[in-house]
């Protein structure tokens, strides 16, 4: 059967099957849609409108569309299988507006003209990606481009693409990632005036599961216990050879003439990757005498502890909710979605990224809504919302089209499980390190989420301790400026091997700690 796919107004067609669904024929195409749930009909993110021959509505369908959407066509692509030929629209297009945090702190400010050999410093991210050119001399960033990480089609966190990949997607994922990296290279290339010899190393940052799906490595023991990595240490490839796909179908002869070396950074355990490592060489934690924190803000909620001498790391399944996930309104951070939110006089005011019409609510967005409703009292310390709001929850706005953009007691608990898990991590390293609140030097909140958020309202509903208030900076991407410390900075090599080395991982799943401070921590403070 065929099917014609339309998209911003480009058509394709494309091959279908029986019995192998729309997303997965449009992964195959290396069409990519989101599929936060990993195509479980779930999280209704893959949504398409089928013009011709629909298929029959399921029940997910039917949870996430109405009677009229239903009959206009929409449909999950995750459930549905045609039977003979059709026609799809494609209409969301989240993926290429997602904003992307590339800044960090930099080696030296930058100066007027490039002088010297270049490096390609990349940070892949579970979401998104960001690619930094720089000077090998003194770290200047000539240029930066960012992009979405396209093995979002197969699941929104770690754990559903480590499950694709177990499933036999391995070589889909591996092929995905290498090809968005590829294609944000020639981006590169094209946006600045830099001669492909010039460019003699690339360094990539990136959780334990993102490099092994970068390598083509076998992801079966990162998800079962003890979960063992099949390489956490210093990886070296070549830009042909890890390339080498990409390259057949290249007609550029710049891209063909890329002779730089590839390393992908060491990581700590299967948990705590090369991202934290990295973040923890761009933050100096090897060159402190006092303890210093640096936090990872995401699913995984990685953390440190330390200085020069001794660092202890971890990770809390905080869950999806700082990214929007499982919220009933809930989003990533693209134009539109509810970022600030302030209730005066009982009326919420809210304020969205890029200043657009209202259609959802990202993770920062969340974070201040709760802390709104605490101050108003419209959430009690259990995190009971107020009787009128029990049932249908409150209402922060309404799109153009005037749907109630609403955050409901589900949402609530979403954000206490979060909150608590994270609180619970930062106060079971200090109990381990043997450190108390005075005694931290600094705190680095890291990543996307800790650079847009509010500290204030952070503290506010408890997630970090109110002595955290004066000591806090939010780095950005530490995992990319580590990327780009370890490429132009004498010494960041060995630095960053010594990090790795000095750093102990606590595990918290069976910490009886843990689990008392994460249920003192799920209460309102």
């Amino acid at each position: 059967m065929e099917i014609e796919v339309i998209r911003k107004g480009q058509q394709t067609r494309i091959t279908g099957r029986e019995q192998v669904s729309l997303l997965e024929l449009l992964r195959e195409a290396e069409i990519y849609i989101s599929a936060a749930c990993g195509g479980q009909g779930k999280c209704g993110k893959c949504a398409v409108r089928m013009l011709s021959g629909a298929t029959e509505a399921t029940e997910a369908d039917r949870r996430f569309f109405d009677e009229q959407e239903i009959s206009e066509g929409w449909r999950l692509a995750c459930l549905s299988y045609p039977r003979e030929d059709c026609r799809i629209q494609i209409v969301s297009d989240d993926e290429s507006e997602f904003e992307v945090v590339s800044e960090h702190e930099e080696v030296r400010p930058e100066a007027e003209t490039m002088t010297g050999e270049c490096a390609i410093a990349i940070d892949i991210g579970t979401t998104t990606l960001a690619i930094q050119l720089v000077e090998r001399m003194g770290g200047r960033i000539l240029h930066t481009v960012t992009g979405i990480n396209h093995q979002r089609a197969y699941g929104a966190d770690v754990i559903s693409r480590i499950q694709a990949s177990n499933e036999g997607k391995g070589a889909e994922l591996t092929g995905s990632i290498r090809q968005d990296l590829y294609q944000g290279i020639g981006r590169l290339l094209a946006e600045y005036p830099v001669e492909p010899e010039q460019i003699g190393a690339v360094a990539i940052a990136g959780n334990t599961t993102m490099g092994h799906l970068l390598m083509g490595y076998s992801c079966e023991t990162l998800g079962v216990y003890p979960f063992t990595p099949v390489e956490i240490g210093t990886v070296k490839s070549s830009f042909t050879e890890l390339f080498a796909a990409c390259l057949k179908e290249e007609t550029d002869v710049r891209m063909r003439s890329i002779r730089a070396e590839v390393t992908l950074l060491p990581g700590i355990s299967t948990y705590v990757g090369a991202d934290i490592a990295a973040g923890l060489l761009s933050c100096g934690f090897d060159r402190r005498e006092e303890p210093c924190i640096l936090i990872d803000l995401g699913t995984n909620g990685e953390m440190a502890i330390g200085n020069k001498d001794r660092i202890l790391v971890t990770s809390t399944a905080a869950g999806p909710a700082f990214e929007g996930g499982n919220i009933s309104c809930g989003m990533g951070s693209v134009p539109g979605a509810i970022c600030k939110v302030k209730i005066r006089g009982g009326e919420p005011e809210v304020t969205t990224i890029g200043d657009k019409p209202p259609i959802g609510l990202c993770g920062t967005g969340v974070i201040e809504t709760v802390c709104e409703l605490l101050e108003q009292e419209l959430i009690d310390e259990t995190g009971m919302l107020e009787e009128d709001y029990f049932d249908d929850g409150y209402e922060l706005a309404r799109t153009a089209e005037g749907e109630p953009i609403v955050f409901t007691q589900k949402d609530v608990r979403e954000i206490q499980l979060a909150k608590s898990a994270v609180r619970a991590g930062v106060e079971t390293l200090m109990l381990r390190y043997g450190a108390t609140v005075d005694d931290i030097c600094h705190v680095y909140l890291a990543g996307g989420f800790g650079y847009k958020i509010d500290l204030a309202k952070t503290i506010g509903i408890g997630m970090l301790p109110e002595a955290f208030a004066g000591k806090t900076t939010a780095v950005g991407n530490s995992s990319l400026g580590g990327a780009v410390e370890y490429l132009s900075q004498a010494g960041a090599r060995q630095r960053l091997l010594e990090i790795v080395e000095r750093s102990t991982e606590i595990e918290l799943s069976t910490d009886k700690d843990f689990n008392r401070f994460y249920t003192d921590y799920m209460f309102f403070e």
